[in-house]
Parts: C-alpha cells; structure tokens; sequence
C-alpha cells in the first residue's frame, strides 16, 4: 500500500513540474507595445466603452451614441494634441484618456481612433 502511494506522490510531483505554463489568451497585452491594427482595434473598444462610453458614471452615456455622435467625438479626439485646438463640446469628456504621460495618452487616442473609424467607418 506505502508503493502504491509513494508512486502516485512521485508522478503526481513528476507530471506538475513536467507540465508547461499556461497563458490567458487576448489580443491586446497590459503594456500595449507592438500592437497590430486588430490589437489597436480591441485596445481602443476597451478603452471607449470602459472610460469614455458607458451606462452609468461615463462623460458619454451609451444610449445616445451613435454614428453622429462617433464622429463629434473623432473630431474632438483629432484636435486633442493639436497646438491651436478649437473647443469642441467634448473636451471635457475626453479628460478622461490623458491622466498618463503623453506618450500613454497618444497610444490611448489612437487605440480609440482606431476603433472610431473602423466600427463606425468614419
């Protein structure tokens, strides 16, 4: 009985150790370095409808968003790093991307581009 248990500590310590690491797959990593245009394209749907756009506690309800509202929302995201910037009625809103460094806030704008022009073919 000792041999039977002893053996099935054994291979149950061999096969733990022999097994290979298992990865959560997606498409988009934490660091957002060297993302393809598919990986900008999830990057920035997360980001819009996480801070941006959203039912509750959101600048933009989701409700009321749609293409035209898309493309208010390009516009003020285009002129966002521009030195002579135009008020655009959502300045305020769009806050909510630029609390990193600029280069962080210049990947979050153009992750949420990205998912702009591609979902709502603007």
């Amino acid at each position: 009985m000792t041999r039977a248990v002893l053996l099935g500590v054994l291979l149950g310590t061999a096969f733990w150790f022999a097994y290979p690491d298992v990865h959560a797959s997606g498409s988009a990593g934490p660091g957002m370095s060297r993302v393809g245009l598919g990986g900008l394209y999830s990057v920035g749907k997360s980001l819009m409808f996480r801070e941006l756009v959203c039912r509750r506690n959101c600048p933009i309800q989701r409700r009321g968003f749609d293409r035209d509202r898309a493309r208010t929302l390009k516009a003020s995201l285009d002129a966002a790093f521009s030195e002579d910037k135009p008020g655009t009625p959502d300045d305020e809103h769009i806050k909510v991307l630029l609390g990193g460094t600029d280069a962080e806030n210049a990947a979050k704008v153009a992750a949420v581009l990205v998912y702009i022009e591609r979902r709502y073919r603007l």
